[in-house]
Parts: C-alpha cells; structure tokens; sequence
C-alpha cells in the first residue's frame, strides 16, 4: 500500500456531493465544542462521507467518536506497533488491506489467527490493529464508497470466547454503528463455529437491526463467500486469486 496521504483536490473532485461550504461549516462548529480537538479538514470530510452528507449526523458522529476516544484508552491509545503489546497481536493475527478491492469499489479488512492459543489473544489489541489498519487505508485512500470487514473464525476456541469484554464489545459496537469514519457495507465471517452463537449472543442487546442485516455467516465451504465476494478480490486460502493472507499480511 502506498504511504502518500491522499489530497484535499481529490476528494473534492471524485464527491460531487462534497460541498466545501459544509465542510467549512463542520470545521467552525468543531472549533466552538470544548471536548472535540482541532480536526483536519480531511478528517472532516471522511466524517461527512461516511454520514452520506448529513450535515447534523456528522456533529452526532464527531462527537461519539471522540468520547470514545477518550473513554476507550485500550482502543485508542499507544497506537504504534512498536509498542510490545501490538508486536505480539501482529504475531497472533492475520490481518490486513486486501489490494483488490470488491465490484463497488469496497475495500476489504480481513482479521483472523495465525496463532491459536487463547491465552495469547487479547480483544483490545486485536480490534486496535483492525481499527488502525482502517485508519491507514483513509490516509492513503481517503473516502471509498463502502469498507467490508471478512473475519474468519479458523481456530477460534472456547477459550477465546472467555477472554472477551462484554463493556469494550459494547463501545466497539458503538464505534462500528455510530462513530467509525468510513461508511461499512457487510460483515462477513467465514469458518464459522457452533461457538459464534455464544458471541452473537453476547453481542446482539447492543446492535441495531441495520448492523445485524450486514452481517452474513459462511461455512468452510468457499462457494458460499465467492456469491458475495469474486475470486480477483479474495486471497487462494478462500478459493480466489490474490496471494494467501499470511503473504498479504499487514497490507
């Protein structure tokens, strides 16, 4: 993935419905809010195209976005991979940008385990890489018409289940439903197990009908993902054609 942000011009070129003059009217209401820090004019525009120009959902996204911010220090904060504890996630995880992105133009996240053992695995630190690696994408990407999430549950265990907040899956939900600055299309999870009924159990009190309509459950059978997803943008391990996710990782 190239590391060149992309430009102001671009965004304004390809959103015919970016109006300049709204995002100069988010960018003064910002100013006025005492708990939102000074926002960058990109920043703004990927908060508008993910609300689809709605001027008064933008300010209600801006603002959950950064309560979370500040409530949520195990999500966002001490974001470099330097950091020992997001070092041993990349170890754990594999994740990454596909480079291929699907038919509409979405752009595919995928997050799984190269590692297996539960004591390993840490939520905060494995949705902080996801998050950060979406992050990524707007700075070289900035807006997209759509973002698919593709997790695969190959080895997830019991033992993973346990470890999981019920408090930080609740504001992750709230992240995803209300505040993430990119407009999410699907959610696929592939290989599923008995066990996702548990998580789904845990999950579904906090998720509004508009999220659970997103999400779509596959088994290991690839046929079933490749009538939502064509082979040229999913990696061999899934039946497509991109290089498999642990050559891809980190992308």
């Amino acid at each position: 993935m190239s590391s060149t942000p992309v430009s102001l011009e671009e965004e304004y070129m390809k959103n015919p419905d970016l109006k300049k003059e709204d995002i100069e009217t988010l960018k003064q209401w910002a100013q006025s809010q005492q708990n939102i820090p000074e926002i960058k004019e990109i920043q703004l525009i990927l908060f508008h195209h993910s609300c689809y120009y709605n001027l008064e959902d933008t300010k209600s996204c801006i603002q959950i976005y950064y309560s979370l911010r500040m409530s949520t220090p195990d999500l966002f904060d001490n974001r470099c991979l330097s950091q020992p504890e997001l070092k041993k996630a990349t170890e754990v995880l594999r994740y990454g940008a596909f480079p291929i992105k699907d038919p509409n133009g979405y752009q595919i996240m995928f997050h799984g385990l190269q590692d297996y053992d539960p004591s390993r695995y840490v939520l905060a630190d494995a949705l902080k890489v996801l998050f950060m690696g979406v992050e990524a994408c707007t700075y070289v990407e900035g807006t997209v018409p759509g973002y698919i999430f593709l997790f695969d549950m190959t080895g997830v265990r019991l033992g993973h289940i346990t470890r999981l907040s019920l408090t930080l899956l609740k504001k992750v939900l709230t992240y995803i439903q209300d505040a993430i600055p990119v407009r999410l299309k699907a959610i696929h999870i592939i290989n599923t197990l008995p066990l996702i009924d548990k998580v789904m159990f845990l999950m579904k009190p906090f998720m509004k009908k508009e999220l659970l309509k997103m999400i779509h459950f596959h088994s290991s059978n690839n046929e079933e993902i490749q009538k939502y997803l064509p082979k040229p943008c999913i990696p061999v391990d899934f039946g497509g054609d991109l290089p498999s996710c642990s050559e891809m990782q980190g992308m």
